[in-house]
């Protein structure tokens, strides 16, 4: 007799900034998804983050073979890290902060509008084919690497993290691009929730003396791009506790994009005046290292300072390299 195949469940943040994929084993462990990506040109690494942003190659840089993924031959749009980066040393090809577009309700979020400043030759998507691209891309990245052991994503249950405050209409467009990107077996949770859920279970050794039925819990969210806010009351019932949302905030387009960016400013006021006139695409890469600094000093307890190179605005002796310095208590 045949052994049953384990189906682990599935969970997807399809976030602002960034989505993640994680999953259950058998010891009924929660593991993170290292998703394959380009991370350079030409190279194709894995990261527990994908972050959400789509770049349109030139037809020469789609020429060269090196914006190909292994379930992708051609590289029409990069997903993920590289997107970013090179998005970022470019003008009017880069698609980013789709899904705040998906509860604007003033756009047709079904028409071709990012990005909103394509360059004459890129071609725009909605916002709904653009969520649908990142679930594509940890579609494939899945299948390519547990496909054959852990089953098809399109064969197994799916859950997708959606704010709190999406409408009926973002819900409806959010289950249009899962569809959209081949994923056939799809349940929506608000993300205050999953984050309660997931502080269950980091703390599922002394849960039950720290809340109890009638407490009432503030969950505050706060994303690359969005900040959640939800009251949920513990209840009981039967043997396991009821959770019930009885309160949502306003979706607010506020979160760790925006410290990015004060940080930055922190960053640039502390440089001489003739050191500041940036260009779009050199703030842009000042943004990205600001980024990558502050990770580091969140991901090291140890590590007081990081520190990183700019190319400075302008050419010649003003236009040198700037050393940044972010501390710690910056």
């Amino acid at each position: 007799m045949s052994q049953e195949r384990f189906v682990p469940p599935i969970g997807i943040d399809l976030g602002t900034t960034n989505c993640v994929l994680a999953y259950g084993n058998e010891e009924k462990e929660i593991k993170v998804f290292p998703c394959p990506q380009l991370v350079a040109l030409g190279e194709v690494g894995v990261r527990e983050l994908l972050p959400s942003f789509i770049y349109f190659p030139t037809k020469a840089e789609r020429e060269t073979g090196d914006l190909r993924l292994p379930w992708d031959p051609i590289g029409e749009r990069v997903v993920g890290e590289f997107a970013r980066k090179r998005g970022a040393e470019t003008k009017g090809r880069l698609v980013y902060s789709s899904k705040s577009w998906l509860s604007f309700s003033a756009v047709d979020r079904t028409k071709p509008i990012l990005p909103q400043d394509g360059a004459e030759d890129c071609p725009k998507i909605s916002p709904v084919v653009a969520a649908a691209t990142y679930l594509r891309h940890l579609r494939s990245g899945w299948n390519y690497e547990h496909g054959k052991d852990l089953g098809q994503l399109s064969e197994i249950p799916v859950t997708v993290t959606i704010p709190a405050s999406f409408d009926a209409v973002a819900r409806d467009l959010t289950m249009q691009a899962a569809r959209s990107a081949g994923l056939e077996d799809v349940t929506l949770l608000e993300e205050p929730q999953a984050a309660f859920y997931a502080w269950l279970y980091h703390n599922r050794e002394e849960w039950d003396s720290l809340i109890g039925p009638g407490d009432t819990v503030l969950v505050v969210d706060i994303g690359g791009g969005t900040t959640d806010f939800s009251l949920i009351q513990v209840k009981a019932e039967e043997k396991e506790l009821g959770l019930e949302r009885i309160a949502v905030g306003r979706h607010l387009l506020l979160g760790g994009d925006n410290m990015d960016l004060a940080l930055t400013e922190l960053v640039l006021s502390e440089m001489p005046e003739a050191q500041r006139s940036f260009s779009r695409r050199q703030y842009n890469l000042v943004v990205q290292n600001v980024r990558s600094a502050k990770e580091a000093l969140l991901a090291d307890p140890n590590l007081e300072e990081a520190a990183f190179s700019i190319p400075g605005p302008g050419r010649g002796l003003v236009g040198g390299t700037i050393r940044c310095v972010i501390k710690r208590d910056t």
